[in-house]
């Protein structure tokens, strides 16, 4: 298998996340598409990239809980995990000083 085609497949495999991402890397070696995924994963755990996976658990979440008799306990729940996800962006950037 020829390594376009390689790469070309792991990009369909991914999640929606990763795959929105990796487009791009569409004629990269493999290496370098590794390294991207790498590099979209660090965003996604340092809250610079929002996860599809999250969001759609979240809105899901929200939805649920709106129409239940317990539905108070639910908002506050997903709630907190906005609240979470909001921090975790606001955590100021790596600086490198300046040569």
């Amino acid at each position: 298998m020829k390594e376009s085609k390689i790469v070309e497949v792991f990009i369909q495999e991914q999640d929606e996340t990763y795959y929105q991402h990796l487009l791009p890397a569409l004629g990269k070696t493999f290496i370098e598409v590794l390294r991207m995924g790498e590099m979209i994963e660090d965003g996604i755990k340092t809250g610079r990239i929002v996860s599809f996976a999250i969001l759609k658990m979240t809105t899901q979440a929200i939805q649920k809980g709106l129409g239940n008799v317990g539905g108070k306990k639910n908002e506050e729940d997903v709630a907190t995990i906005v609240t979470e996800q909001c921090i975790r962006r606001r955590r100021p950037h790596r600086r490198y000083p300046q040569s």
